[in-house]
Parts: C-alpha cells; structure tokens; sequence
C-alpha cells in the first residue's frame, strides 16, 4: 500500500503543471515492475527554467539520429539559426538553411518555388523533417510550425548546433 501511495504520488507530481508549462498529453512512464518506483521523462526545448517548453520524447532525435540521416533525400535536415550565424559557425552537412522567421512561410511554398530557392525538392508531409538551431529552443518553435501545416514526421535535435559542433572536435 505505501509503494502505491508513492507512485500515485510521484506520477501526481510529474503530471502537476508546476512551471505553468503548457499542457501535453503524453508523459514518458516506465515502471520495471509494480512495486519500483517510477521514472518519468519529460524533454524540455532549453535550460533556461523561466522559458521551458515541454517537447514530446517522440518529437526529439539525438546526435546519432542526425547523423544516420545525413544526405538521405527522405529526411530534411534544416538549420533555422539567422544567415549570419551559420555563415559564422558553419552547419551540419546536408541540412538547408530556412531562418525561424520564415519556416511558415516557406513550407507553404509551391514544389516549383522550393525546388528553386533550395536545389532539392520541396518535402512531402510524410518526409522526416529534423530542425536544429543554437540550443534547440528555435527548432522547437520550427517543429510546432512545420506540425500546424500538417508535417507530421517533423522532429527537433534539441542538442542543435551546441551539442553537434562540440562532438565534431
């Protein structure tokens, strides 16, 4: 009974809006058996505890994850920092450039348009799309975007260009 007591507890807790975040309905739970307790996963978009987003675990792909998909067609890799930043910093091979402001915008383009301004093709709403910026706050705002006009396999790499530059020494 208390072991019950604690997990209800627990998952209370881990449910319990605390940092008025918005609400998402899916929290990761992993249980190994009924009498351990609990752990719960939640992916946050930054560190910075006054501006925390909470980011579906299934919406987030590693350094390993981008790195299987580099220069695979299916699988749009796209740098959402300002031009000046990359041209400064660099950028992951294969990923596109499309700064935050204009990710809306330019998702909507015609194939034609994309296939212009890009040299590739304009991806479909089933195609992968992985967004990455500094620190992964921008690429979250990206993916909330690229979801709203029905891309439904995008994803964020919340490690971004931090984690990527830092393992690439």
């Amino acid at each position: 009974m208390m072991i019950n007591s604690i997990v209800t507890n627990a998952l209370r807790l881990a449910t319990k809006n605390v940092w008025n975040l918005p609400a998402w309905p899916s929290i990761s739970i992993k249980c190994a058996k009924p009498q351990t307790i609990c752990v719960v996963t939640r992916f946050y978009s930054t560190d910075d505890t006054n501006n925390k987003k909470m980011v579906d675990p299934k919406r987030v792909v590693s350094y390993e994850d981008v790195m299987k998909n580099l220069n695979k067609p299916e699988k749009v890799i796209i740098d959402v920092r300002n031009p000046d930043e990359v041209n400064s910093t660099g950028k992951i091979p294969s990923s596109i450039n499309i700064p935050l402001g204009s990710v809306q915008d330019v998702l909507s383009m015609s194939d034609e348009q994309f296939r212009q301004n890009y040299q590739r093709n304009k991806p479909a709403c089933d195609d992968e799309l992985i967004f990455y910026c500094r620190s992964g706050k921008r690429s979250t705002e990206a993916l909330d975007k690229a979801l709203k006009l029905g891309f439904s396999n995008s994803k964020t790499y919340l490690g971004s260009w931090d984690d990527w530059s830092s393992r690439q020494k």
